[in-house]
């Protein structure tokens, strides 16, 4: 499983890109999911999705059951294009923000609050906030190519749940018995026997113990079995006829 080595945010990222790249918007992009490696005019049309930070509060109350999480996961979808008019880049850059919401948040097998296309049917409970602006400016050696940029982020809800493990186990139980003092301490061993009882759950007293049931068990349906034919022998068998005095 995925999740065993990698987080649910990851994944619900790495799901978020797989379908946006895949919408025909995008078909010319250049796209990644980091934003390790500097941007460069060759790359543009871009887009990007990047998980920009994620707040975990508890769920409910820290010090009561489990360890749960409350994950407010914010994932940045970043779109660029470079065109020297204004009104035409910012229908470009809505067109692409238009696309994002109905490419994701139609899409069932990403939203489905039971079964999702999700690896290891990881799931959301819904989208908490989203913000959008546009930033513009330029690029390239002399600064001189007109650009237009979409910032949209999406605030995204989850939980998850962290059980405890790695009990030792419960092998022997030892109970001492005795009666309290009328000052209520505990009288010494010296003055008044214990009873002492032991329980063992080793895999060896587990194993004799369900021996002896075993042993148990078929002695009790051994006597039943023969009861039974008693009763059904001495209903068939006619009595002896004494004779008369």
């Amino acid at each position: 499983m995925i999740t065993d080595t990698q987080s649910y945010s990851q994944v619900i990222r790495d799901s978020l890109f797989a379908t946006v790249v895949q919408l025909p918007f995008f078909a010319s992009f250049k796209a990644r999911r980091s934003k390790q490696l500097p941007m460069q005019e060759p790359i543009l049309p871009y887009l990007g999705v990047y998980i920009i930070g994620e707040e975990m509060p508890a769920d409910g109350d820290p010090n009561a059951g489990d360890i749960r999480f409350i994950h407010m996961l914010r994932i940045g979808f970043q779109v660029i294009i470079e065109n020297n008019d204004p009104v035409q880049s910012e229908l470009y850059l809505d067109q692409a923000f238009w696309a994002i919401m109905n490419g994701l948040w139609t899409d069932t097998g990403l939203t489905n609050m039971i079964e999702t296309e999700m690896p290891d049917n990881t799931r959301i409970e819904g989208v908490e906030r989203g913000t959008r602006r546009h930033v513009w400016g330029t690029m390239g050696s002399t600064q001189e190519k007109p650009i237009g940029e979409l910032e949209y982020i999406a605030t995204i809800k989850y939980r998850s749940e962290w059980y405890p493990g790695n009990f030792p186990d419960l092998l022997r139980i030892h109970e001492e018995v005795v009666p309290m003092a009328d000052d209520g301490s505990v009288p010494d061993a010296s003055v008044v026997q214990r009873i002492i009882v032991e329980y063992e759950f080793t895999p060896q007293a587990m194993e004799a113990r369900n021996a002896r049931r075993s042993a148990r068990a078929a002695r009790e349906a051994y006597e039943r079995e023969k009861g039974v034919a008693r009763e059904a022998y001495a209903a068939v068998t006619p009595r002896p006829c004494r004779p008369p005095r």
